[in-house]
């Protein structure tokens, strides 16, 4: 729950910051608030603060435009000027930058020391991380202990999340990291957060195991589904060279106390799709077919039993004599029973085909010619992917 500049000053009204140019701007997210007068140590921002100026070593001509045209480069949320000691008002130049990229530049009067505008500006930065970490921990709380009301009902209807509104989890995964992993989750973490504050007010994302984890509320399916796709335009847009990013979205909850549900979904989708089972970047529950039914199944062992038994005769064998029969069937039916297109696929002689599927025939026990037979191997082909 990052808050835009605009935000921040509406929170703080009786501090003395008076927008002076790029209003346009004020859109923009901004974490904290630092002193910083010299260009040399700008690397050292991380983005999104809002810098306070005097001016004491930025009078020389164009000095202080080239500390604007810095702190924008770096991602700055906006810079405020000390007017009435080292500048009476902004230069005309540093005025036009700003209006002309949309760069908030406040003006602070000269009676306001900067403890006056950081203080209680940090303290309602400080407020906000507060509530996104109570809200975080209690969607945490709500996915791992449904059952457990009271650790997370009570923190969420503190700040507003009704209990009977309508919920869904989506996580991210991310693949083949550029860098240190954990740093960039935590950047693309920030670029769905900033996405989500602009139109949805009640979510929250968060980390974990290497997942990205976001619960938000919506009314109805195709809210959903367009959240989810511009979520899918931010983090594709912040993957950097090798990375490689898929979304699972579970189905929308009738209460906050089915967020597990929808986690459960979601999570399950990014093991269909790193089985490369699911061909699409995101991937919603209420499209998933057959998956849909049998990803509703509670009791864990239910499909298991009913895969090891229907298929765990083939994959037996397969281990003891290095065979292949379990995967030479599963072409088969994907081809409707085609021995011409499942050799075509495998690079293989037609009787190759024939003599493997008929020795799976044989192992399994089941007469391949038959519909019945065919739609308990598929289901149980099914089941195994989901495992």
């Amino acid at each position: 729950m990052t808050l835009e500049l605009r935000e921040l000053i509406e929170d703080c009204p009786d501090v003395p910051l008076y927008p002076t140019a790029g209003k346009d701007g004020l859109s923009r997210h901004v974490t904290w608030v630092h002193v910083l007068e010299s260009t040399q140590m700008i690397d050292y921002l991380a983005g999104d603060e809002l810098i306070l100026v005097t001016g004491i070593a930025l009078q020389e001509d164009g000095a202080l435009l080239n500390h604007v045209k810095s702190l924008y480069e770096h991602q700055a949320a906006g810079v405020a000027l000390d007017t009435g000691h080292f500048f009476m008002e902004p230069p005309e130049d540093v005025v036009t930058f700003c209006e002309e990229h949309g760069f908030p530049l406040f003006t602070i009067p000269k009676s306001a020391p900067f403890e006056n505008i950081a203080r209680p500006l940090c303290r309602r930065l400080v407020e906000e991380e507060t509530k996104e970490r109570m809200v975080s921990a209690a969607f945490q709380n709500a996915i791992s202990f449904p059952d457990q009301q009271e650790l997370y009902t009570a923190t969420l209807s503190e700040f507003h999340f009704e209990i009977e509104w309508r919920y869904a989890v989506a996580i991210v995964q991310v693949e083949n990291y550029a860098g240190d992993p954990y740093a960039r989750l935590n950047l693309i973490a920030t670029e769905i957060r900033k996405y989500l504050h602009r139109d949805v007010r009640f979510s929250t994302v968060f980390s974990a195991w290497k997942q990205i984890v976001i619960v938000m509320h919506c009314d109805e399916p195709q809210q959903l589904r367009n959240r989810g796709r511009g979520m899918l335009t931010i983090v594709e847009h912040a993957l950097r060279r090798q990375e490689t990013a898929s979304i699972g979205v579970g189905k929308l909850t009738k209460s906050i106390r089915c967020v597990s549900k929808s986690h459960r979904q979601a999570a399950s989708i990014l093991k269909l799709q790193s089985r490369k089972k699911l061909k699409d970047r995101i991937n919603f529950f209420d499209d998933l077919g057959a998956y849909r039914v049998l990803l509703g199944i509670e009791d864990p062992e239910i499909p298991r039993e009913y895969y090891e038994q229907i298929l765990g005769p083939l994959v037996e064998y397969d281990k003891e004599t290095d065979s292949d029969l379990l995967d030479v069937l599963r072409c088969y039916l994907n081809h409707n029973g085609s021995v011409k297109e499942t050799a075509d696929e495998l690079f293989v002689h037609r009787n190759t085909v024939n003599y493997k599927i008929a020795k799976a025939s044989e192992i399994l026990c089941l007469d391949l010619s038959r519909l019945d037979s065919r739609l308990q191997l598929m289901l149980a082909f099914m089941l195994m992917d989901m495992m």
